[in-house]
């Protein structure tokens, strides 16, 4: 029989060989999830270093839908609390099946005062799903706050949940919230639990440049119109109380209605213009991202391609551009904007070609070189190429997203199969891994 000291040591010896082995396979820097455009399907792997190497394996979710790639596809995800969502679309007007899965990514964040870490104890699975032909066929989902909140396009509508909405292990549990708003590709900018600006894509006819205003929390029920002098809205955000439209024409805002108060009638809809292209046609733009107090975009194509941002804080907002020329047939993805870990103010743009994607490269602009919080002396600082694309309607595109700590990102390739990892420091790339299929839309979870 093994006395109590026997016992100590052999629990003491199982511990440093668990800790041997996690130390053999390399400390988990974090753990991404992506999408394979090739099978309609996410995929995961814990991103690991070991002293100067890198390792990163591919790997399937359990449970997770197995959708018609022919006719379903998925559209944009994102996370909050360890969990992450990702719409559903299909090529039917949502009649053949669309709309969301609820992962739990596996990962625990342990607070440490005035930070955190996480650790990943288990794989990741999937918590839920709702795929049927109610949901409206969403295009776009989003994060505001702790709500995720999906566009239902054909149901003219948004849905709002969260993450503990979600988790509610109750049979009978409320986790979703449908409310009307918007129509035919809907884009939302949303002050969480206040207010909705939903808008409308006509180009022409009643509702054109039309955006509805639709009471959240306790504004529930209150709602009216305002427009956008031209059509075609496909774009929109909220920074520092002011909402931000991007029509055909330039980009629109006014000031966020926090307690619904207003009317179509006494809602002023500023237009601020980004210019002319090549064609003299007015440059429009198609998404936003934001930095602190800063609303940026690009705009253009081939040589009237450029990078704008808009200080939100200001009471009288302008756009600033800086011009980023470009070849025949190649275009800039929206904005990834981030702060490093020293402090640097970047954004990260995609410069795709359709026409011969191994041109491909990421172009990098340092928003603020003189860190004084202003813009003006923003400049591109980097061109770096990468994988090729495989750009088929709006799928194919590459990704970027930065990695816990600020210190690296993590780009997909979905023309070659890869997923790279590139230095913030010196913007060198520091690993390349084959991963199976098409990787498209990634995103990093950790510290």
């Amino acid at each position: 029989m093994k006395t109590i000291f026997q016992r100590s040591c052999l629990l003491l010896g199982l511990a440093l060989a668990t800790c041997a082995t996690a130390d053999a396979q390399g400390r988990t820097r974090a753990r991404l999830f992506w999408q394979d455009d090739a099978d309609a399907t996410v995929r995961y792997g814990d991103f690991k270093r070991q002293g100067n190497e890198y390792s990163l394996e591919a790997k399937t979710i359990d449970g997770f839908p197995a959708l018609d790639v022919e006719e379903q596809s998925l559209v944009q995800m994102q996370a909050d609390s360890g969990l992450i969502l990702i719409g559903v679309r299909d090529q039917a007007d949502g009649t053949i099946g669309s709309g969301w899965v609820a992962i739990e990514s596996g990962g625990v964040e342990e607070p440490h005062g005035d930070h955190s870490h996480w650790k990943f104890p288990s794989a990741p699975s999937v918590l839920r799903s709702v795929i049927d032909t109610e949901q409206g066929n969403p295009a776009h989902l989003y994060h505001y706050g702790r709500s995720f909140v999906l566009a239902n396009d054909k149901s003219s509508g948004m849905t709002i949940t969260t993450a503990q909405r979600l988790r509610d292990p109750k049979p009978s549990a409320d986790r979703t919230t449908f409310v009307l708003g918007g129509g035919g590709h809907i884009t939302l900018a949303i002050a969480e639990d206040h207010v909705a600006y939903s808008t409308w894509i006509d180009r022409s006819g009643e509702n054109s440049g039309r955006v509805d205003v639709v009471g959240l929390g306790s504004n529930y029920g209150k709602r009216y119109e305002i427009r956008c002098p031209s059509g075609g809205l496909h774009g929109a955000t909220i920074n520092e109380g002011k909402v931000f439209l991007a029509p055909a024409d330039g980009v629109c805002w006014v000031p966020a209605d926090m307690q619904m108060t207003g009317s179509a009638d006494d809602v002023e809809v500023k237009h601020l213009a980004i210019g002319k292209g090549s064609e003299d046609k007015p440059l429009r733009t198609g998404a936003f991202a934001n930095l602190k107090n800063h609303v940026l975009f690009t705009a253009g194509k081939e040589a009237d391609c450029r990078l704008c941002w808009i200080d939100a804080s200001s009471p009288s907002p302008a756009i600033s551009t800086l011009l980023i020329a470009l070849d025949e047939a190649e275009g800039l993805s929206t904005p990834v904007v981030l702060e490093t870990r020293d402090r640097r103010k970047l954004a990260l743009t995609f410069a795709e070609n359709r026409s011969d994607s191994s041109k491909d490269r990421l172009i990098v602009v340092d928003l603020d070189p003189n860190d004084d919080g202003n813009f003006s002396d923003a400049k591109q600082v980097q061109s770096i190429a990468v994988g090729p694309n495989q750009i088929e309607g709006h799928s194919g595109h590459h990704t970027v997203t930065v990695l816990p700590g600020r210190r690296q990102v993590a780009l997909t390739n979905p023309g070659e199969g890869s997923i790279w990892i590139v230095s913030l420091t010196d913007f060198k790339v520091a690993a390349k891994f084959d991963v199976p299929g098409t990787p498209t839309r990634l995103i990093a979870l950790g510290g």
